[in-house]
């Protein structure tokens, strides 16, 4: 992986029950960030249809945090953010 995709902002789905990333989007590209018990839907590679996930929890990662005194969060560098979810019934 390139240095400047290391560095790129991103949000990713976790799949709890197969402790592995199942998708993963530029922040830029994200529009809405879901809540905890919010629905997203992948459509599946192969089949095209839709799978439903519901949002356990999500967490965010900030990289390069500046001190108090150097400015604002603005200045921040990569971001990630993980939406922890599981397979919806």
């Amino acid at each position: 992986m390139s240095e400047i995709e290391q560095k790129q902002s991103y949000v990713e789905l976790f799949d709890i029950s197969k402790n592995a990333p199942i998708a993963k989007a530029p922040l830029v590209e994200i529009t809405h960030l879901p809540r905890t018990g919010e629905r997203i839907f992948l459509r599946h590679r192969i089949s095209g249809e839709w799978e439903g996930y519901t949002v356990m929890n999500l967490e965010y990662f900030l990289a390069e945090t500046p001190a108090a005194s150097e400015g604002p969060l603005e200045a921040l560098g990569m971001v990630r953010i993980t939406l922890y979810v599981e397979r919806s019934r």
